[in-house]
Protein backbone atom coordinates (compact mmCIF):
# COMPACT_ATOMS: atom_id res chain seq x y z
CA UNK A 1 0.00 0.00 0.00
CA UNK A 2 1.09 3.37 -0.80
CA UNK A 3 2.22 6.40 1.24
CA UNK A 4 1.43 9.53 0.58
CA UNK A 5 3.33 12.78 1.91
CA UNK A 6 1.89 15.98 1.76
CA UNK A 7 3.44 19.91 2.39
CA UNK A 8 2.38 23.03 1.88
CA UNK A 9 3.91 26.44 1.13
CA UNK A 10 2.81 30.05 0.64
CA UNK A 11 4.89 31.91 -2.15
CA UNK A 12 4.97 35.84 -2.91
CA UNK A 13 5.06 35.26 -6.53
CA UNK A 14 2.06 34.07 -8.38
CA UNK A 15 0.74 30.66 -9.84
CA UNK A 16 2.02 31.16 -13.09
CA UNK A 17 5.37 32.38 -12.17
CA UNK A 18 5.62 29.61 -9.84
CA UNK A 19 4.21 26.89 -12.49
CA UNK A 20 6.77 28.41 -15.21
CA UNK A 21 9.77 27.85 -12.29
CA UNK A 22 8.71 24.28 -11.64
CA UNK A 23 8.21 22.92 -15.05
CA UNK A 24 11.77 23.74 -16.01
CA UNK A 25 14.03 20.89 -14.55
CA UNK A 26 17.05 23.21 -14.55
CA UNK A 27 15.67 24.99 -11.79
CA UNK A 28 16.30 22.04 -9.57
CA UNK A 29 19.68 22.74 -8.98
CA UNK A 30 18.19 26.08 -6.93
CA UNK A 31 16.17 24.35 -4.51
CA UNK A 32 18.14 21.33 -3.73
CA UNK A 33 20.05 20.96 -0.41
CA UNK A 34 23.52 21.34 -0.38
CA UNK A 35 23.60 17.57 0.96
CA UNK A 36 22.09 16.54 -2.71
CA UNK A 37 24.55 17.07 -5.49
CA UNK A 38 23.11 17.08 -9.09
CA UNK A 39 25.71 15.51 -11.33
CA UNK A 40 23.94 14.84 -14.85
CA UNK A 41 20.51 16.37 -15.85
CA UNK A 42 19.29 15.40 -19.40
CA UNK A 43 15.85 16.65 -20.65
CA UNK A 44 14.88 17.69 -23.99
CA UNK A 45 13.50 21.18 -21.74
CA UNK A 46 10.52 22.09 -19.79
CA UNK A 47 7.47 20.09 -18.88
CA UNK A 48 5.19 18.50 -21.54
CA UNK A 49 3.38 15.22 -20.74
CA UNK A 50 5.39 12.13 -21.81
CA UNK A 51 8.82 14.36 -21.56
CA UNK A 52 11.57 12.40 -19.78
CA UNK A 53 14.22 13.89 -17.26
CA UNK A 54 17.14 11.24 -16.42
CA UNK A 55 18.92 12.98 -12.96
CA UNK A 56 22.25 11.21 -11.49
CA UNK A 57 22.63 12.74 -8.50
CA UNK A 58 25.34 12.21 -5.25
CA UNK A 59 23.18 12.28 -2.00
CA UNK A 60 24.93 12.53 1.66
CA UNK A 61 28.03 13.30 -1.30
CA UNK A 62 28.35 9.62 -1.89
CA UNK A 63 25.14 7.61 -2.17
CA UNK A 64 24.54 7.64 -6.37
CA UNK A 65 20.95 7.83 -6.54
CA UNK A 66 19.62 7.62 -10.93
CA UNK A 67 16.45 8.27 -11.56
CA UNK A 68 14.33 9.06 -14.70
CA UNK A 69 10.99 10.61 -14.24
CA UNK A 70 8.05 11.07 -16.62
CA UNK A 71 5.75 14.33 -17.08
CA UNK A 72 2.15 12.89 -16.45
CA UNK A 73 0.04 16.08 -15.91
CA UNK A 74 0.82 19.47 -17.41
CA UNK A 75 -2.00 21.77 -16.69
CA UNK A 76 -0.67 25.33 -16.76
CA UNK A 77 -0.56 27.39 -14.34
CA UNK A 78 -2.23 25.06 -11.80
CA UNK A 79 -0.86 21.41 -11.86
CA UNK A 80 2.77 19.43 -12.87
CA UNK A 81 2.59 15.43 -11.88
CA UNK A 82 5.85 13.77 -12.60
CA UNK A 83 6.24 10.05 -12.05
CA UNK A 84 9.62 8.21 -11.08
CA UNK A 85 9.77 5.80 -14.00
CA UNK A 86 13.26 4.67 -13.31
CA UNK A 87 14.85 4.29 -9.40
CA UNK A 88 15.15 2.97 -6.12
CA UNK A 89 11.05 3.39 -5.11
CA UNK A 90 8.44 1.22 -7.04
CA UNK A 91 6.30 4.09 -6.91
CA UNK A 92 6.96 7.71 -6.51
CA UNK A 93 4.38 10.55 -7.96
CA UNK A 94 5.01 13.75 -7.46
CA UNK A 95 2.17 16.49 -7.76
CA UNK A 96 2.78 20.18 -7.70
CA UNK A 97 -0.49 22.30 -7.30
CA UNK A 98 0.04 26.33 -7.46
CA UNK A 99 -3.32 27.77 -5.74
CA UNK A 100 -3.72 31.46 -6.48
CA UNK A 101 -4.51 34.05 -3.38
CA UNK A 102 -4.68 37.27 -2.74
CA UNK A 103 -2.01 40.29 -3.39
CA UNK A 104 -0.93 37.84 -6.42
CA UNK A 105 0.99 35.22 -4.64
CA UNK A 106 0.29 31.63 -4.66
CA UNK A 107 0.09 28.81 -2.36
CA UNK A 108 2.30 25.71 -3.69
CA UNK A 109 0.95 21.76 -2.52
CA UNK A 110 3.22 19.46 -2.87
CA UNK A 111 2.00 15.83 -2.61
CA UNK A 112 3.83 12.95 -3.00
CA UNK A 113 2.56 9.39 -3.05
CA UNK A 114 5.50 6.82 -2.58
CA UNK A 115 6.32 3.14 -1.85
CA UNK A 116 9.59 1.85 -1.42
CA UNK A 117 9.37 -1.95 -2.01
CA UNK A 118 6.18 -3.75 -1.61
CA UNK A 119 6.92 -6.40 1.16
CA UNK A 120 6.58 -5.76 4.87
CA UNK A 121 9.92 -4.07 5.52
CA UNK A 122 9.29 -1.42 2.47
CA UNK A 123 5.99 -0.46 4.45
CA UNK A 124 8.09 0.15 7.51
CA UNK A 125 10.94 1.94 5.55
CA UNK A 126 8.51 4.26 4.09
CA UNK A 127 6.71 5.21 6.53
CA UNK A 128 9.74 6.21 8.86
CA UNK A 129 13.15 6.51 6.99
CA UNK A 130 11.49 7.65 4.05
CA UNK A 131 8.88 10.42 5.51
CA UNK A 132 11.60 11.54 7.58
CA UNK A 133 13.50 12.20 4.36
CA UNK A 134 11.08 13.84 2.57
CA UNK A 135 9.85 16.19 5.46
CA UNK A 136 13.71 17.39 5.80
CA UNK A 137 14.00 18.06 1.56
CA UNK A 138 10.95 19.77 1.48
CA UNK A 139 11.34 21.73 4.25
CA UNK A 140 14.76 23.12 2.64
CA UNK A 141 12.89 23.03 -1.33
CA UNK A 142 10.07 24.99 0.56
CA UNK A 143 12.56 27.54 1.99
CA UNK A 144 15.21 28.07 -0.80
CA UNK A 145 11.69 28.37 -3.16
CA UNK A 146 10.01 31.11 -1.20
CA UNK A 147 13.13 32.69 -1.16
CA UNK A 148 13.85 32.44 -5.07
CA UNK A 149 9.91 33.66 -5.08
CA UNK A 150 10.72 36.96 -3.37
CA UNK A 151 13.88 37.83 -5.08
CA UNK A 152 11.85 36.97 -8.65
CA UNK A 153 8.84 39.44 -6.85
CA UNK A 154 11.68 42.03 -5.82
CA UNK A 155 13.29 41.72 -8.99
CA UNK A 156 9.98 42.77 -10.93
CA UNK A 157 9.47 46.00 -8.95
Amino acid sequence: MPCIFKTSTPLVASQAVMFQFHSDPNNLMKVMPPTLTLVSLKTDGPAKEDRLIELYCRDWWLLPLRLTCRWNTVQSPHLLVDEMVKGPFSLFVHEHRFEPVENDGCVMHDTITYQLGRSWWGKIISETGVRFYLMLLFAFRHYKTRRWAQQFVAASC
